[in-house]
């Protein structure tokens, strides 16, 4: 596994410093843009987007109870705090202390619920968790590391919901491979998932529970997706359920930088 000492200083500053302001501005563009509904209920607060509210049936599926403990992996500013909170106990980590610092003001009364955590080292106990929500952050994680963690930190029979990016997306679809670009110009953390690779690694320790893939960029708004993994596709969402007696994993490497697809299009074009 790679040695993720030498960037983890530049991952965090990275984190902390434009990122929090920019990440509120795209948040609140999202939510003004929502009906902010849920799809089993419509209670007020809850986490929607335009469209197909792709997430929050996921989130619905999850299956939230009273007196579980949940966690919001990455929980950026708290967006999902009040679907999650309104059903079980909330408990966010990110790594970034200003994000945190936010999610706080926010949320006085639950101050403590929130913390500063990388997600590949977290604190808490085994099996702390009953449930781990972990969408729209994956992929700036360490993912063989951060998935190890989830595991570890999930209780026997709970579940984690993930999302990410495929690491081989449609050769014609020129948005994902735009986005990728500006990636690496910002120097944004930003990793692709072999997700065949990752599910054949833990298919001994967790049942998948759920899955939905979008070929192209732009599907997941759009609830355009297949529920068999195709060759090719852009982002993926999955539910897995941490199997009794099964222990956590040691995964081998099944992230990388860059995608299939942008170092075969960019050979092309250079």
């Amino acid at each position: 596994m790679e040695n993720l000492k030498n960037d983890k200083i530049d991952r965090i500053k990275y984190w902390n410093d434009d990122y929090v302001k920019y990440w509120k501005k795209m948040t609140d563009e999202a939510e003004k843009s929502s009906d902010i509904s849920t799809v089993d209920g419509k209670v007020p607060g809850d986490y929607s987007t335009s469209g197909v509210d792709t997430i929050a049936e996921f989130l619905n599926n999850m299956d939230l109870q009273p007196k579980e403990k949940v966690l919001d992996y990455g929980c950026g500013l708290g967006r999902f705090f009040d679907y999650i909170s309104q059903r079980s106990e909330y408990y966010g980590i990110d790594i970034s202390e200003g994000m945190i610092k936010v999610c706080k003001q926010k949320y006085p009364l639950h101050a403590d619920r929130f913390m500063v955590a990388e997600g590949e080292n977290l604190p808490f106990e085994d099996g702390f968790f009953d449930k781990v929500v972990c969408v729209g952050v994956f992929d700036a994680c360490y993912q063989e590391a951060a998935l190890m963690e989830m595991l570890r930190i999930v209780k026997d029979g709970g579940k984690i919901l993930i999302s990410g990016k495929g690491n081989k997306y449609n050769l014609d679809d020129e948005q994902a491979y735009i986005a990728e670009e500006a990636a690496r110009r910002k120097g944004h953390p930003n990793y692709f998932t072999n997700v065949k690779s990752m599910l054949e690694q833990v298919k001994k320790f967790v049942s998948v529970e759920e899955e939905r893939y979008f070929p192209y960029r732009g599907d997941m708004r759009k609830g355009k997706y297949t529920h068999k993994m195709p060759e090719k596709f852009y982002e993926w969402v999955i539910i897995i359920r941490k199997i009794g007696g099964g222990g956590t994993p040691e995964l081998n490497k099944f992230s990388n930088k860059y995608s299939i697809t942008w170092q075969n299009k960019s050979a092309i074009v250079q």
